[in-house]
């Protein structure tokens, strides 16, 4: 009877785990060029409910989406994928998911573009812009070009202001007059140089992605994501695009837009040790952000490996292992994220004092609470940390 019932219980288990897999399998849309190929990159999209409710999403690198969550559930869906100008229009196509009907996949196949395609803004020859240069400006630039490799900027930026002042038009002048304002944190005079070259040519892209880029900085993400759409839906190839779109997405809290542009930027070849670590620590964030703990550990994991100073990846390590109960692992990536950042990092000793305080460690925790004070002054939990460690120093007093 022991047997049978064992028998019996095996088979509920069987049968239930294949009623869940059957259950967890994902409703798919699938895009296709109009040659019937896959695509060769990801696909911007729209999905609107019957409610009315409108997302904007991403597929993989092969046009693939899975409709997971409450993406799945029964509805009416209408899935609008935008033409990039050179290659396929905008095609619209409806579909239902019906509770209980199986898997859905939705293959959407591209039209194909009508009229002359539009050339794609990266393929702007710089040189061309420099054919009507005067001598003069030309010289002027070389030499700012010069003093910025031997990382003499101040020389540089004025050597460039020069060449700009020659030739009003010298997009490549401008552009590079802007990166150097953009180093030395000069925002506002590389948001005018930058804004300036696009004025010269609308179209030309590493001003665009400049300027988005001095917009991410400035914390005008809204701006820098109205910007950026229309760039990577006209250069998604251009390097750095992907990443300084995701940056704005993340910006806004687009956090699924930007955890898809980030995993796919991941999947890039020939990226460095250390655009990879940048690559991981900014998923990382994304999933944080999205309470999704332990996947931002892993990337975060991944992230100190590859750049093992980056105090900002250690800083966010140690806050996830401390939201997953492993205080001395926590510890050790706090302690490690203020030994290389200092006050930069001052929310490390805030983290700190929780760890020490949840262990009962209370002067350790005061000495944690009080440098972080000292780090970050104006934290809008200074009162609350500072009524604290009068508690802390009460206890410690045996009042």
């Amino acid at each position: 009877m022991s047997v049978r019932r064992n028998s019996l219980a095996l088979a509920l288990c069987l049968l239930a785990c294949a009623a869940s897999a059957r259950a967890q399998a994902p409703h798919v849309i699938q895009f296709f060029m109009p040659d019937r190929s896959h695509p060769a990159r990801e696909i911007r999209f729209t999905l609107t409910r019957d409610d009315g409710r409108v997302e904007t999403l991403f597929t993989d690198s092969k046009g693939k989406f899975d409709l997971t969550g409450s993406l799945s559930q029964e509805s009416s869906y209408t899935v609008t994928a935008y033409g990039d100008g050179r290659t396929y229009e905008t095609t619209t196509t409806n579909f239902r998911i019906v509770a209980g009907g199986g898997v859905t996949y939705v293959p959407v196949f591209l039209r194909p573009l009508k009229g002359v395609p539009v050339p794609p803004a990266n393929v702007v020859d710089l040189s061309e812009f420099d054919l009507g240069v005067p001598a003069a400006a030309r010289a002027a630039y070389d030499a700012g070009m010069e003093a910025a490799g031997k990382g003499r900027l101040a020389e540089a930026v004025e050597s460039l202001k020069r060449a700009v002042s020659l030739h009003p038009q010298y997009l490549r002048a401008l552009n590079d007059l802007g990166v150097l304002y953009l180093k030395s944190n000069r925002l506002d005079e590389a948001a005018d140089s930058f804004s300036r070259a696009i004025k010269i040519n609308s179209r030309f892209p590493h001003a665009r992605l400049n300027l988005g880029a001095v917009l991410n900085r400035q914390g005008r993400h809204e701006e820098a994501v109205a910007l950026l759409e229309t760039l990577f839906r006209d250069s998604p190839n251009l390097e750095g695009a992907r990443v300084t779109y995701a940056d704005a997405l993340y910006g806004v809290g687009r956090l699924g837009e930007a955890r898809k542009l980030l995993a796919a930027a991941l999947d890039s070849e020939g990226l460095d040790r250390a655009a990879r670590g940048e690559l991981h620590y900014k998923l990382g964030r994304v999933l944080s952000r999205e309470d999704k703990v332990a996947e931002a550990v892993k990337e975060l994991r991944r992230a100190v490996e590859l750049q093992p100073d980056a105090a900002n990846a250690h800083l966010l390590l140690g806050g996830g292992l401390l939201q997953l109960k492993r205080p001395e692992e926590a510890e050790k990536s706090l302690l490690r994220a203020y030994e290389l950042g200092g006050a930069g990092v001052g929310h490390a000793q805030l983290l700190l004092g929780q760890l020490y305080l949840e262990q009962n460690k209370f002067e350790p925790a005061l000495r944690a609470f009080e440098q972080y004070l000292k780090d970050v002054p104006q934290s809008p939990n200074a009162a609350q940390i500072t009524a604290l460690t009068v508690k802390i120093k009460n206890r410690l007093r045996g009042k």
